[in-house]
């Protein structure tokens, strides 16, 4: 019996989904296209209605991921003032270089989960990730600089992007390094994630004096 097209597009969603979650804990080549349709509740031969290959998942499972992780800062690009985001981006940093997020069976940013296999991947997985990381730049810059058009001169929005990478690179390997040791030297761990999350903190001091 055929389904209609929005029950296809509803599935198709669902697999996205669940591939998304399971690519973070297992890696991008870790479960097979059947455990990806089992964990949404499907058989293995409907994959090919919906994705041309997994190849094709992979990308679609990137770019929802980086969906989620741009969604998460579009409020503080958002704020009305620069203390308003100021105190946006202190509560992201937190939340993203928290023990709970460094303890997580799979790192919910993308940039953490496959920044270092996302290289060995087919061209069509690095397009993804590439166009993920970019607008996840973008609105991480915004910020630093907002969304009103007083501030998109072109010096404002180069210092905005140079405050931006140095933010995130902080934050993903702060976190990355923590994770990696976690489970062997605590204390040690402990200690990356508190000096990233304190560089991150001073980072966003650069919005509006404390």
């Amino acid at each position: 019996m055929r389904i209609s097209k929005k029950k296809a597009e509803a599935n198709k969603a669902e697999v996205v989904a669940q591939a998304s979650r399971l690519f973070r804990e297992q890696g991008l080549d870790g479960p097979s296209v059947a455990e990806l349709m089992r964990a949404a509740g499907m058989t293995h031969g409907g994959f090919y209605n919906h994705f041309s290959s997994k190849t094709d998942l992979q990308a679609c499972a990137l770019a929802h991921n980086f969906d989620l992780a741009v969604a998460r800062l579009a409020r503080i690009g958002a704020g009305p003032d620069a203390a308003a985001r100021r105190t946006a981006l202190e509560d992201y940093i937190a939340h993203y270089l928290s023990p709970k997020a460094r303890d997580a069976s799979g790192a919910s940013c993308p940039m953490v989960a496959f920044g270092a296999d996302v290289s060995r991947e087919d061209a069509e997985v690095r397009r993804a990730y590439a166009d993920g990381l970019e607008r996840y730049l973008t609105d991480l810059a915004h910020a630093f600089i907002g969304r009103s058009d007083q501030a998109s001169d072109g010096d404002g929005l180069r210092q905005a992007r140079a405050q931006a990478i140095a933010l995130l690179a902080t934050l993903v390997g702060g976190l990355s390094l923590a994770r990696s040791v976690a489970g062997i030297n605590p204390a040690l761990s402990d200690e990356l994630l508190a000096s990233a999350r304190s560089q991150a903190l001073a980072l966003a001091s650069a919005l509006a004096p404390a």
